[in-house]
């Protein structure tokens, strides 16, 4: 969307399809031969798993295959799925297999896979599969499992906080110390989950001859899929190909990769047929991606007129038994706080949030609020807006303006304007009004190849020196 379209109506694409009836999610994708599959989940918050028998399940009529974490790639059968978003002051990245093998550490959790004629016949296979659990201590309270007694989430594991991530900005206890007033207040964030109408959803699909294995995901997030598919199988991303068609809600439950998304085209693969798996509001409301739990304590400092001196707070938040997004959440929302002390009083300077984050805990302390003038780092800022909004220079050469509209190097854009000063305008430039830099011949393919900027277009009738609005004035007279 060009500058000029600000403000203005914009046409949704996908109406007519969706209103109609012709919108086409991964159930509505039909591929000859495909087989339907149903995941075993463990019913346990927390528990080793001593064996698994599936035999009686493989034997029933209409099942093709049950698969467990041996029967997967070497590499997604034993490494964990990578952190979508690294921090380094996680001390302990945990994130979970695509098929547990020794340990289950949520209800929901993803074991083996049955794979069948269709969805009636696979969830019969997967209920007749038996596994021998050891069940272990559980915790289901991050202020509970934050205390150093508490059950270990992973048994591997002497602890369940994550990371601490201490945030600060300014003198806090200085604030607080000259504050006439300071109150304090607990709040809670329950857990919120998306309940979008479309549930989870791939099928995927291999083709040995060209070696290539599409998925069909109702993902937020395809690109970010194909590439852990290129981790996990161990191949090229030109091998690869993702294709999120219409998505029936995601609200960001839909964005992280999951041990599903893995695990279909790894059957599918093995098996040689497509294979299909649509999640149900069970599986939803068990296994999709829940967030915020958080608990907070705040304090504000205030003199004696109520102007605000300072801002603290303390966060726990509960990630669950795995950090897929790694810290991000909690740390949007440490950060949401000092934007809000930032911008609660004008131009008092906020005391940033000083946040210790994990896993199963997160707390920020955070900073004050000082009142006064802009020091000169704000002052730094000030001058730099002013910069930015500057009024119109109609003394510039064209050249800068092809600097400033399309982001051309100078060098560049003096020899596009040097070269065009040298040609004699036409007459269809003439006629059009546009005197100077606008009476070009066709660009260049290499000229066509630059990229379009702020509205300036490039091909046709418009040149990417026909610079227009105020630095017309100043275009080059004939």
């Amino acid at each position: 969307m060009g500058a000029k379209h600000f403000g203005a109506r914009v046409a949704r694409l996908e109406d007519p399809a969706l209103l109609t009836g012709r919108g086409r999610f991964v159930d509505d994708i039909r591929l000859v031969g495909t087989l339907h599959a149903c995941f075993v989940r463990s019913p346990h918050a927390h528990a080793k798993i001593r064996s698994i028998e599936a035999s009686a399940a493989r034997a029933m009529p209409g099942v093709h295959a049950v698969l467990t974490a041996d029967d997967l790639p070497p590499r997604m059968a034993r490494a964990q799925i990578p952190m979508l978003v690294p921090n380094p002051s996680i001390a302990t990245p945990r994130t979970q297999l695509a098929l547990a093998r020794r340990e289950v550490c949520y209800v929901g959790q993803t074991i083996a896979v049955a794979v069948a004629e269709n969805r009636y016949l696979a969830e019969d296979a997967a209920a007749a599969v038996k596994i021998d659990f050891e069940v272990l201590p559980a915790v289901s309270d991050c202020r509970d499992a934050a205390m150093p007694d508490a059950p270990s989430v992973h048994s591997d594991l002497t602890t369940n906080i994550a990371a601490v991530v201490p945030m600060s900005y300014g003198d806090v206890e200085s604030a607080f110390a000259r504050a006439a007033h300071v109150f304090r207040e607990e709040f809670s964030l329950h857990r919120g989950g998306a309940m979008t109408l479309e549930g989870r959803a791939v099928l995927a699909s291999y083709d040995a001859v060209a070696d290539m294995l599409t998925v069909w995901s109702a993902t937020q997030t395809p690109h970010l899929c194909r590439a852990t598919l290129a981790d996990l199988f161990e191949r090229d991303l030109e091998a690869i190909r993702v294709i999120a068609p219409h998505v029936g809600g995601g609200f960001g439950t839909k964005a992280p990769f999951y041990a599903e998304e893995a695990v279909i085209p790894a059957a599918a693969m093995k098996l040689g047929r497509p294979i299909a798996w649509q999640e149900d509001r069970r599986e939803h409301f068990l296994s999709a991606t829940q967030e915020r739990d958080q608990y907070w304590k705040v304090a504000i400092a205030v003199d004696e007129h109520g102007k605000i001196l300072g801002l603290s707070g303390t966060l726990l938040h509960d990630t669950g038994a795995f950090l897929p997004w790694g810290i991000i959440v909690p740390y949007i929302a440490a950060t949401t706080l000092r934007r809000a002390g930032l911008s609660l009083r004008g131009n008092r300077r906020a005391h940033q949030p000083r946040a210790d984050d994990g896993r199963a805990r997160r707390r920020p302390t955070a900073g004050g609020l000082r009142h006064g003038a802009a020091d000169g780092s704000h002052r730094a800022r000030a001058q730099a807006r002013s910069r930015r909004i500057a009024p119109a220079q109609h003394d510039r050469a064209p050249s800068d303006a092809l600097f400033r509209r399309l982001g051309l190097p100078r060098r560049q854009a003096a020899r596009l304007c040097e070269r065009r000063l040298s040609e004699k305008p036409t007459a269809r430039a003439r006629t059009r009004g546009l005197r100077g830099l606008s009476d070009a011949p066709a660009p260049s393919a290499r000229q066509r190849m630059l990229p379009r900027h702020r509205g300036c277009k490039l091909r046709g009738r418009h040149r990417p020196w026909a610079v227009r609005g105020r630095d017309r004035a100043r275009a080059p007279q004939r």
